[in-house]
């Protein structure tokens, strides 16, 4: 029926529409959205492209901007074309196709409405990315059309004058109107008031008066780049389903295990931005794309017009743009990557204000004949950002378009795969059986890699997680107890048989290391108590590090890493209220035992690392003198402030911290006692690792310190692993050569490592320039 192609043009009333100044610099992109729904053998689709016409009609009265054209900016704003404004000079169009012995509805569905099988170019009227030329571009134009047992609506609505909110909301009032053409509440003539319709946008979406600090918001530059410069990408875009049963998995997965307050709740969508952002980076590590010590970022619109207390409707942008960075190592971190990510989103997501909205635009508001606000990370979408955006909660699915459209409702929602850029990621609408479908584009090399990830498969191929590969998520509120493959336990060793009513001072697990054995993670477990060093504690202590130190000697274990499960405390040091009732003799023999004990540590023959996020003072920071190894985040305060408590440090500080930093930095610090910061302990080499500070959102944010914890603890399995991927001999040879640091032990070491078949190993793989997979003998 090639008659039935055409286009509509329709008329709305005059209008005065001012757009604000978020409406203005936004880019002139068109949202598309692509319904498909199936339609009757005997359906009269002469009558049915009738009723949509009738029901666009009656849309675009009630809403005349549809019926506008987007222009460059006033002759008095000069040559600025990152400025738009709104004419009421244009129409909304429905464009007319029929196309039923090209598309077959049944073949759509046996491929799940294959993303490829929908052609921008064939049904989208307006098929490009971007608009950035002198000429006007349409606000809206519908198109249908119509194929062998269904009709597929694409809807094409200009983002500078209606977010994906306001679409929503359009979308609802013309199935509104379509039903009533059915049933014959509206219909012919078609007239258009007279009256104009006036809004001033700026009065509602407004700096208030603010200055607008670009600071603030560090999704956004005023640095020069064009719009213009985005491409499409052509065949790199893929739609991918998370089941229901999977969706409560990779929550759980992303949520923390035992959560303290309110403020721990993570949101399935958090997990969703959580699992894509980790994924596309990696499968982009593996494609050869980003480097491994590389940054993460991720920018995801927020919408929120409750808080700006706009009225309702309101059709305009009234949304923000939150970016979320981590390290790439952190982010990809099997046992915490995934709830850290998850954390971050969430605290940015709660950082977003009416406050900061308007900043953002008063800030638009004073640089406008200046310069362009524009995505900060634009530049590197293709290398380490992606760009998120969420229709999760949109109502599509229960939209009833009427009779006309067999049962009324949409069977598929679906975006073209040409018409986004590369680094986007765009979430659907939840489908009716609770699943969440959503498209990416990316290069192909990096969807091949990312459809061979098995974290990826695991929540979007045939099986939930609880079904694919069940998870031992331990038994405590450790952070690396969540990790796949983690055994944990609340005590110092499994074969320990003491029973005790309280909480376990400690916390351990083990997650696996390169080659053989695994990484030992003790945390330190008395939160009420700030870690303080107990009788108990130091018993499950010593406990736990004879297991290890046996363990070790069989390249059982390969490292350790202490941390604690305190957000903001490492060990505030020795128990003070208990040391405040004991007698001066069982003062001197608890500090024989912990003299041992730390020794012990501090002896262990594989590296041992100190992963400090919070306070570590006195003998919490010796237990990190201990160590082989410190990581220190951006938030970490250290010090040994015993001269005020008229003692000294009693536990290994006043030798072991001028061992580490030098004789001046450790006089400096015993003497007067004072606290030292993170950035000072980095610079006197108290620390081999300082975690940037990726968890505080922005100026005046609100810092997540148990993002900040996981980030450090991260860190140092990311450390721990890099020092496994040697030969395990080797690697302990080492430690015994450095303990000593004499040229006699450096010779006796290197003669255990001579005649091992490691060592072979590894000649023969440098060889054959394959990496060497050594046993540990």
């Amino acid at each position: 029926m090639a008659t039935m192609n055409k286009s509509i043009a329709i008329s709305g009333p005059p209008f005065d529409l001012k757009l604000s100044y978020w409406d203005r610099t936004y880019p002139p992109t068109h949202s598309k959205r692509i319904l498909c729904f199936a339609l009757a053998e005997n359906a009269n689709k002469e009558q049915i492209v009738d009723q949509l016409h009738v029901a666009l009609h009656h849309t675009v009265q009630r809403m005349p901007f549809l019926a506008g054209s987007v222009v460059p900016n006033s002759k008095e704003e000069g040559d600025r074309p990152w400025l738009r404004n709104i004419s009421p000079d244009g129409h909304a169009y429905l464009d007319v196709m029929d196309l039923s012995d090209q598309i077959s509805y049944n073949d759509l569905a046996k491929s799940n409405f294959d993303q490829k099988l929908f052609d921008a170019d064939q049904l989208c009227s307006l098929p490009q990315v971007i608009y950035i030329q002198q000429e006007p571009v349409d606000v809206c134009r519908f198109s249908v059309n119509f194929i062998d047992g269904g009709v597929i609506l694409v809807v094409q609505i200009l983002h500078t004058v209606i977010d994906g909110h306001g679409v929503t909301e359009c979308l609802n009032i013309f199935a509104e109107n379509f039903r009533k053409a059915q049933e014959g509440q509206l219909g012919h003539p078609l007239e258009t008031p007279k009256e104009v319709y006036i809004s001033d946008r700026t009065a509602l979406v407004s700096g208030g008066g603010r200055v607008g600090a670009i600071e603030n918001h560090p999704a956004f530059t005023t640095s020069a780049f064009a719009h213009g410069n985005i491409k499409g990408v052509e065949h790199a875009c893929r739609t991918f389903r998370i089941g229901r049963a999977a969706l409560v998995d990779l929550k759980k997965a992303a949520s923390p295990e035992f959560p303290r307050h309110s403020d721990d709740w993570i949101s399935t969508g958090d997990g969703i931005a959580a699992l894509i952002w980790r994924s596309i980076l990696v499968a982009r590590h593996r494609a050869g794309v980003l480097p491994a010590d590389s940054d993460a970022t991720i920018g995801e619109p927020v919408d929120r017009p409750g808080l700006l207390a706009l009225p309702k409707p309101y059709f305009g942008n009234a949304f923000y743009i939150m970016r979320t960075d981590m390290p790439f190592g952190a982010l990809t971190s099997p046992h915490a990557g995934l709830r850290t990510a998850a954390s971050l989103l969430r605290a940015d997501v709660k950082g977003v204000t009416a406050d900061r909205i308007r900043d953002l635009v008063a800030l638009m508001e004073r640089i406008r004949l200046d310069s362009h606000t524009r995505l900060s990370f634009q530049e590197d979408l293709g290398t380490s950002a992606i760009v998120y955006t969420s229709h999760f909660k949109f109502n599509i699915y229960d939209m009833d378009f009427g009779p006309a459209f067999g049962d009324g409702r949409v069977k598929a929602f679906r975006h073209p795969e040409r018409g986004t850029i590369v680094g986007a990621v765009i979430v659907m609408p939840m489908c009716p059986d609770g699943s969440c479908e959503f498209t990416i584009t990316e290069s192909v090399d990096t969807l091949k890699c990312l459809e061979a990830d098995a974290v990826w498969t695991r929540y979007t191929g045939q099986k939930s997680p609880s079904e694919a590969a069940p998870v031992n998520s331990g038994t405590n509120g450790s952070s690396v107890a969540r990790t796949n493959g983690a055994t944990t336990t609340g005590s110092a060793t499994k074969s320990q048989t003491e029973v005790t009513q309280h909480p376990p001072t400690i916390l351990t697990s083990t997650i696996d290391s390169p080659h053989i054995g695994k990484i030992a993670i003790i945390e330190l477990n008395r939160p009420k108590a700030m870690n303080a060093i107990s009788r108990q504690l130091l018993h499950d202590l010593d406990l736990e590090l004879n297991s290890i130190t046996l363990r070790a000697h069989h390249s059982e274990i390969r490292a350790l890493i202490i941390a604690s499960t305190h957000d903001k405390v490492f060990s505030a040091g020795a128990d003070l209220e208990a040391r405040a009732t004991i007698t001066p003799d069982e003062t001197r023999h608890f500090l024989t035992d912990l003299r041992r004990v730390f020794a012990k540590l501090a002896a262990l023959p594989v590296p041992s690392i100190a992963c400090v996020a919070g306070l570590a003072l006195g003998g919490g920071l010796e237990v990190a003198l201990c160590c082989h190894l410190r990581v220190f985040s951006a938030h970490a305060v250290v010090g040994l402030p015993e001269t005020r408590l008229a003692i000294i440090p009693g536990a290994g500080g006043t030798y072991r911290l001028p061992r580490i930093v030098g004789y001046s930095h450790a006089v400096d610090m015993i003497l007067t006692g004072r606290r030292v910061m993170a950035a000072e302990a980095a610079q006197m080499g108290l620390c081999n690792r300082l975690v940037p500070d990726f968890a505080t959102g922005g100026k005046g944010g609100v810092t997540d310190y148990e993002a900040v914890r996981e980030l450090t603890l991260a860190t140092g399995v990311a450390l721990s692993r890099d020092i496994s991927a040697g030969g395990p001999i080797a690697v302990r040879a080492a430690v015994s050569a450095l303990a000593v640091g004499d040229e006699d032990a450096e010779n006796a070491a290197y003669d255990s490592v001579l005649k091992t078949r490691d060592r072979l190993e590894a000649l023969q793989a440098f060889q054959a320039k394959v990496p060497p997979k050594y046993l540990g003998v």
